[in-house]
């Protein structure tokens, strides 16, 4: 399963391809999964409002043979996402090596390759335009692995667009946040296995107030997919057990790349201004020893 393309991936890019019927059992299943799927086909359908044969036609586009076998791979996928490093730990895969630094970032590498073949193009898109667009406040949330992907990525925009803010990791403060945002907003989360129930909750109290919801994670859909209105997934798994930051923190530096380059005009003279005012106060601070001397 760890090199695999989850089936929430797969589903999403069958989407477009999925007759009508077919793509409201597939809202049904990623706004609750993987839990949908592993219903009867019965409960399935009726939760989708659609006959089972559709059902079966579904998870045959899928790539399965018949629903027990779609159910195995998504209690897999389960199983997956609530593993810690103790259980992925592989002692054949830190083996002596001649080059482990090689070998290592030959598989980081592939992770990066999986990634981009994996992501819809469309997707990754409408995230620059949303993170380009001045009239919208934007805030960031990571978590104790990814709080430092979130204060990369915040502290990048800050420098070409206003309103950026990163939000600390304390549950009990983001309601003094979460009461006056509204449909200004973008809510950027970080969010890898084993995933954060707190800013699930967060993040779903935003989406009932019109906020837009964007999350980065890993293949296995942390649970704010359900209310996210843009996904960027990166495979993360990592050799040895331990999962990787590396490709998120690839497309967090092409969605930084790709917003410099379609708001270059503007984010330029953003930056001489920004340039003038430090070089004004970097003045201003090598005199004060003076000043005060």
């Amino acid at each position: 399963m760890e090199g695999r393309r989850s089936i929430a991936e797969e589903l999403r890019q069958l989407f477009d391809t999925l007759t009508p019927t077919e793509r409201k059992i597939g809202r049904v299943l990623l706004a609750n999964y993987p839990m949908a799927g592993l219903e009867t086909i019965a409960l399935l359908a009726s939760r989708s409002d659609v006959s089972g044969p559709t059902v079966l036609r579904f998870v045959g586009k899928l790539g399965f043979d018949s629903y027990a076998a779609f159910q195995s791979a998504l209690r897999e996928e389960l199983e997956a996402r609530l593993q810690s490093p103790l259980v992925r730990h592989n002692p054949s895969e830190l083996a002596d090596d001649d080059d482990f630094l090689t070998n290592h970032a030959r598989q980081l590498t592939e992770l990066i390759r999986s990634t981009v073949t994996n992501l819809p193009r469309a997707e990754f898109d409408d995230v620059v335009k949303l993170l380009a667009d001045t009239r919208l406040r934007v805030w960031l949330l990571g978590g104790r692995l990814t709080e430092s992907l979130a204060s990369y990525l915040g502290h990048h925009l800050k420098v070409v667009r206003p309103s950026v803010h990163l939000l600390r990791g304390l549950p009990a403060s983001w309601a003094d946040t979460l009461v006056d945002m509204d449909k200004r907003d973008v809510l950027v989360v970080f969010d890898i296995r084993r995933y954060w129930d707190e800013a699930a909750t967060f993040a779903a109290m935003a989406a009932e107030r019109k906020v837009t919801v964007v999350l980065f994670t890993d293949q296995w859909l942390s649970p704010i997919s359900r209310v996210a209105r843009l996904t960027l997934v990166a495979h993360t798994a990592g050799p040895a057990g331990w999962d990787s930051n590396t490709p998120l923190m690839m497309l967090v530096d092409a969605v930084i790349a790709a917003l410099n380059s379609r708001n270059w005009p503007d984010i330029s003279a953003r930056l001489q201004e920004l340039e003038a005012m430090r070089g004004k106060l970097g003045e201003l601070g090598a005199e004060a020893p003076a000043r005060q001397a």
